[in-house]
């Protein structure tokens, strides 16, 4: 996969998010939502937030910071936003995240984004195969309700998102990540369905 190929898949959505209205996110996001919303630990209102949420970081990211924006990853679960990726300023990684707070709707925002002279690109090969084996693994994993986590993978780094219906849920969750050929390790950000942190969250100290 060649870097302006790459780098067309990453814009090509942005192109289009001026033309969504709020209207057609709450139509857009409820029928999707509303598909798995019976097995789903997050409501339908959540799940259309979440994707506002995404959606207006993602914009903005590319609009203020477009090399940032091409280098980063973001997942939103519940309001909280997890960054990962990698670039070469640590000042862009301070960037992301007040980005990212500046969100209407944002409760928490968990920055792994790592500072290194590699930057490189997002979605290499390796990536999209990594993360597209990981669903397929949970899929058919009948233990886990794989409708409620969110995954990514970033330079051979896997995140997992969601909300576990138990710990031994996500146990599963995890060993299934770490056991898939070239993952450099696995990043957690899962949380069990009775967190009393799904509630809400502390607001971020003044900037």
């Amino acid at each position: 996969m060649t870097a302006p190929f790459r780098l067309l898949l990453r814009i090509a959505p942005i192109a289009l998010i001026p033309l969504l209205s709020g209207c057609v996110w709450v139509a857009a996001g409820g029928a999707v939502a509303g598909i798995s919303a019976v097995r789903q630990e997050r409501t339908i209102g959540n799940a259309v937030d979440d994707a506002r949420i995404k959606t207006t970081l993602e914009t903005r990211l590319a609009r203020q910071y477009p090399g940032l924006y091409l280098r980063t990853s973001t997942t939103v679960i519940e309001g909280r936003v997890l960054l990962a990726g990698r670039v070469d300023n640590p000042e862009l990684r301070l960037d992301a995240t007040r980005v990212a707070w500046s969100v209407e709707g944002v409760r928490k925002v968990d920055n792994d984004i790592e500072v290194s002279d590699m930057s490189g690109w997002l979605d290499g090969p390796a990536d999209f195969i990594m993360r597209t084996q990981l669903a397929a693994i949970l899929l058919g994993d009948k233990s886990i309700k794989d409708v409620n986590y969110t995954t990514d993978v970033v330079h051979g780094v896997v995140y997992l998102m969601g909300v576990a219906q138990n710990k031994d849920e996500v146990d599963r969750v995890v060993a299934h990540a770490q056991r898939l050929n070239g993952v450099k390790r696995v990043e957690n950000y899962v949380v069990l369905k009775t967190d009393p942190a799904r509630n809400g969250f502390p607001e971020p100290p003044p900037q």
